[in-house]
């Protein structure tokens, strides 16, 4: 019994010490594994495609990429769906990485296209509605083929508590290719008297409505098109997938670390 437990302990120990995660050994991946990984750790896709014309090397370089994405989340917000094509991208050096990632010094041409519904758009919102001085609640936003209803109550705190229902009507305007602004809006309130310094404080606690500027790729958009539930914003072109050195990722089925490689597409 006392053999069989020691063969049992040493087989433990050897497992343990052959993991990379559990026995505290640096997994090596190669330069397109840890774009991969970082993807995933800061957008958090459902799912991912990403398409090289071939595979980058370590000094930041790539040629060539196509990216889509499903369910990424970009400041806070859950983007349905993003597609991007970049190409003569020169990222920091991989040894430069670190646990931020790579930076872009340079790409010299990017196109996008992102779709993003109303419903993920009001979760955003809902995080802005929360602060101990003036602050909103119960605020809600509507997208039609005109451009957006926004309704919500703002506390505003003077010599005493006041609860003022605002509703918004707007269009959108793009602002340094990657922030949403609300723009050429009206404000109705439900009182006359309340001063109009209080809405325009108001609105400005909600701008930018959306912003893009933290992903690594540079977005370049220029247009935005409504539909009855959400907003689709475009560059001047639309990105489109090439033949190429394939990875696929799904949250469900796929390891956190390294996407399967499908080859040639």
């Amino acid at each position: 019994m006392m053999k069989r437990s020691l063969i049992c302990l040493v087989s433990i120990i050897l497992i343990f010490f052959s993991n990379p995660l559990w026995g505290g050994q640096a997994e090596i991946m190669t330069p397109s594994q840890r774009l991969q990984h970082h993807f995933i750790k800061e957008l958090d896709p459902e799912k991912m495609t990403i398409i090289f014309d071939e595979e980058p090397d370590e000094s930041g370089y790539i040629r060539d990429i196509y990216m889509n994405l499903e369910g990424a989340i970009i400041g806070g917000v859950r983007i349905d769906n993003l597609s991007l094509r970049a190409m003569g991208v020169q990222l920091t050096p991989m040894r430069d990485w670190g646990e931020k990632g790579p930076e872009a010094d340079y790409i010299m041409n990017i196109l996008a296209k992102g779709i993003i519904d109303e419903d993920d758009i009001n979760r955003n919102l809902i995080q802005k509605e929360f602060g101990n001085d003036d602050h909103w609640h119960n605020i809600q936003l509507d997208i039609h083929p005109e451009g957006i209803y926004a309704k919500g109550y703002y506390l505003v705190r003077l010599l005493f508590k006041l609860d003022i229902l605002i509703e918004i009507e707007s269009r959108l305007k793009i602002v340094d290719f990657q922030q949403i602004w609300l723009d050429n809006y009206k404000v109705r309130v439900n009182r006359v008297d309340v001063p109009e310094f209080i809405t325009e404080k108001a609105v400005s606690q909600i701008q930018p409505l959306l912003d893009l500027s933290k992903f690594v790729f540079p977005l370049k958009l220029t247009s935005i098109s409504y539909s009855d539930t959400s907003i689709t914003l475009s560059s001047a072109k639309e990105p489109e997938p090439f033949e190429g050195v394939v990875y696929k990722y799904e949250k469900e089925s796929s390891t956190p670390i390294v996407c399967s490689n499908s080859g040639k597409q």
